[in-house]
């Protein structure tokens, strides 16, 4: 019986002897670690397969995304990761609601936000002849879709847009600067705000129903205006690295006479 405890003491302890060289030898170490200078971007899961959330170090499990099908990850920062002679870039993903986290391997994402991805019509059921109220529908959609894409709407570009809109001015007889020196908009600094984007759509028809052009569409909910135009202030947004916005729409025209007209206004900043 004395034997016997020797032995498994024995062999204890040499277990306990070359565990910790295979755990070295396992290691994962950050080579780089850069923390991205143009604000937070937005992906999504790529598939619905198991993959690994790890912690910061890389040596522990945290999560799996397949449990997170439907969620929006921001990514501010990446890493590349060496394992033995495997080198592999790495992106820290922190859920909208900052309560998941880790790191990720690149290749199991996909830019966008999984909202962003699912929507194919708008939902809205606009009137046939245009007015005020159809002009405060589609904006109130589209700050909807930005927000949850991750765009937040300026209150401060907002008090600015107002008094451009109250004293009919334009960008070309006051500047933006001019005009948050007088206002004294705190916190707004003019020097961040791109120059405004000023579009007049007269196709509506193509926007609403790109394979057949139906501006009817719009009327009964079944039109893509909405998400249309949500993608193309999306991209203008990205270009300029802008992390906030100021929208404003005018709606006029006919849906049943093909005749519908948008003007809209984007300040970004």
């Amino acid at each position: 019986m004395i034997k016997k405890i020797v032995t498994i003491t024995a062999a204890t302890l040499f277990c306990g002897l070359i565990l910790p060289a295979t755990a070295h030898a396992s290691r994962y170490t950050m080579a780089d670690h850069i923390t991205f200078q143009t604000g937070p971007m937005y992906y999504h899961n790529k598939n619905s397969q198991s993959h690994t959330i790890w912690n910061w170090s890389h040596s522990r499990k945290l999560h799996n995304l397949k449990n997170y099908p439907h969620t929006t990850w921001v990514v501010k920062q990446t890493a590349l990761f060496i394992h033995g002679t495997h080198k592999a870039r790495y992106y820290y993903v922190v859920s909208k609601n900052k309560r998941t986290a880790g790191w990720v391997w690149h290749g199991f994402l996909q830019s966008g936000t999984y909202r962003r991805q699912q929507l194919t019509t708008d939902g809205l059921k606009l009137s046939s002849q245009l007015t005020n109220g159809d002009d405060r529908t589609l904006k109130n959609f589209m700050i909807t879709k930005l927000q949850k894409d991750g765009y937040d709407y300026n209150n401060q570009l907002a008090m600015m847009f107002d008094y451009y809109r109250s004293n009919d001015l334009t960008p070309a007889q006051m500047s933006y600067a001019a005009v948050i020196n007088l206002v004294r908009i705190k916190g707004l600094d003019p020097t961040t705000i791109s120059d405004a984007s000023q579009d007049n759509v007269l196709h509506l028809a193509k926007l609403i129903d790109p394979k057949k052009g139906d501006a009817t569409l719009e009327t009964t909910g079944k039109g893509q205006l909405g998400v249309q135009l949500v993608q193309t202030i999306e991209q203008a947004l990205d270009a300029h690295h802008a992390k906030t916005y100021l929208l404003d729409v005018k709606l006029s025209g006919s849906l049943t006479a093909g005749t519908p007209h948008l003007q809209y206004t984007l300040y970004m900043s």
